[in-house]
């Protein structure tokens, strides 16, 4: 599938797999999601991303509506942040034989990367 439109620069991935798992490195726990995606023209081409649930302070800093002094509204949000590059940029677009071997590569890449930062 390909969108043809100029502000479209690439081709279209589609979500195949997505997992969660928990990590604890050190005395950091740090939920994990990971996301496979497979390039919907090119069936060999993948995409993964790798996010961390942390929770965060929000403060709104405009007045809803423009014009008045908004309260000050705070809350506490759970957020995902993108980790991938933690392991390597070229989980942006990488070659695999199918979805398994998509998925091993990153979980690979993932355990490495764990056993260097947990050393």
């Amino acid at each position: 599938m390909k969108i043809q439109h100029p502000a479209v620069t690439s081709d279209v991935f589609k979500l195949i797999v997505t997992l969660e798992f928990d990590l604890v490195v050190g005395r950091h726990f740090l939920p994990t999601r990971v996301e496979l995606f497979q390039d919907t023209t090119r069936k060999r081409r993948f995409r993964c991303r790798m996010w961390e649930r942390d929770l965060y302070h929000m403060q709104m800093s405009l007045p809803p509506d423009g014009k008045r002094r908004a309260k000050r509204t705070e809350s506490d949000e759970e957020i995902l942040v993108e980790r991938t590059w933690e392991l390597s940029t070229r989980f942006e677009d990488f070659e695999a034989a199918n979805s398994a071997s998509a998925l091993k590569i990153f979980l690979d890449s993932l355990k490495r990367y764990l056993d260097r930062v947990a050393a």
